[in-house]
């Protein structure tokens, strides 16, 4: 009987790759897939990012735009009519305060008698009238002062008569006079008023000595 022997050693046969053709291609598209998802991703980011500069810069253009507008209004001069509309309320401010500083005043020197009559004239102001002076005394009444319009005196007159301490007076006497708006010194001088009537009422003769009230005149 002959024996056969095995004179291979296995440790000498050439070793297989472990990777074929397959595995190879398999793991060139896995890495190809990633590559495509990674581009398509930032392809997306940046037309994420373009979408939102594009937004920004049409935020700052309409920023920019009412910015420009805003100087545009800054910038432009203000009419001669608003100018005078505010010099004219400053001045009746003025007077008013300088009036009621007057009567209140004259309140502290009147224990008696005109207290009643004084605080009906404060109570009486009106919109585009104001008084400049007054002359109180039991039987004669005279009010000196400035409107805008005609118009505005009678109305003047009007809500002092609805007063009590004035019920069932009559104004015996009226002097009016227009003021025309000043030249080119009124722009020198913030003070001074646009075109106005300076009256003057009287009710009553002038027997007893007056309690008297004065401010500054226009």
């Amino acid at each position: 009987m002959s024996q056969q022997i095995n004179l291979i050693n296995p440790l000498l046969l050439k070793k297989r790759h472990a990777f074929g053709l397959r595995e190879m291609t398999l793991g060139l598209g896995l890495v190809l897939a990633a590559a495509l998802a990674w581009f398509g991703y930032l392809t997306y980011r940046a037309g994420t990012l373009e979408k939102q500069a594009t937004q920004q810069e049409a935020r700052l253009a309409t920023a920019q735009a009412e910015l420009d507008r805003l100087g545009t209004a800054a910038a432009r001069p203000v009419s001669d009519l608003l100018t005078g509309r505010v010099k004219a309320a400053q001045a009746r401010v003025t007077q008013r305060e300088a009036l009621l500083a007057s009567m209140n005043r004259t309140l502290d020197r009147t224990s008696t008698g005109f207290s009643a009559r004084l605080r009906a004239l404060a109570q009486s102001s009106t919109e585009g009238v104001w008084l400049n002076g007054f002359t109180l005394s039991p039987d004669y009444v005279a009010l000196d002062g400035s409107a805008l319009t005609a118009g505005l005196v009678t109305t003047y007159m009007d809500r002092l008569g609805k007063q009590a301490a004035f019920a069932g007076m009559k104004f015996t006497g009226m002097n009016a006079e227009r003021v025309p708006t000043a030249g080119d010194d009124s722009q020198a001088r913030p003070d001074k008023l646009p075109e106005h009537i300076d009256f003057a009422l009287y009710s009553g003769s002038r027997k007893n000595p007056a309690d008297r009230g004065e401010s500054d005149g226009p």
